[in-house]
């Protein structure tokens, strides 16, 4: 039992470092004023942090193996691989939380509200501005750390 807590907790970190990584790959594109990849790959950060929720939520000790674990028991375990923030947030753990916190954190509210309007579609789109990625990395940050202490 106690391995598999580590192991739980393995992935959770894991999924975590992967999320800041991300965050900081978009960071260094918007410094090369690649804006729209800056601003696709930092919705990964949000998609991976709550990925790392749902690992939590779940007991997933390797969220990347269909065949391990709980993964292995559902009949669409391609639910969790999603890209749809909504989804993975009723999923991850952290929903209800949230949801009430937008309430009365308009700052936070405006941020998820930024982070909302990104999909893994956006790769096929471009014509993102400075400012439009500005905002959006600022939201992504914001998000992604009150993510991460719910956790």
């Amino acid at each position: 039992m106690i391995f598999a807590i580590c192991l739980q907790m393995d992935c959770i970190s894991n999924i975590q470092k992967l999320a800041w990584a991300k965050l900081t790959e978009a960071e260094c594109l918007f410094e090369k004023h690649h804006w729209d990849g800056a601003y696709y790959t930092a919705g990964y950060t949000i998609e991976l942090m709550l990925k790392a929720g749902i690992c939590k939520t779940f007991g997933i000790e390797n969220f990347y193996d269909e065949n391990s674990g709980i993964l292995k028991q559902l009949k669409f375990p391609q639910t969790f691989k999603s890209h749809d923030f909504e989804q993975l947030l009723l999923l991850s753990g952290v929903y209800t939380g949230l949801k009430r916190v937008i309430l009365s954190d308009l700052a936070l509210q405006a941020q998820w509200s930024s982070v909302c309007e990104w999909s893994e579609e956006v790769r096929y789109s471009g014509g993102k501005t400075a400012q439009d990625v500005e905002t959006f990395l600022i939201s992504v940050l914001g998000i992604a750390l009150w993510i991460e202490k719910q956790l």
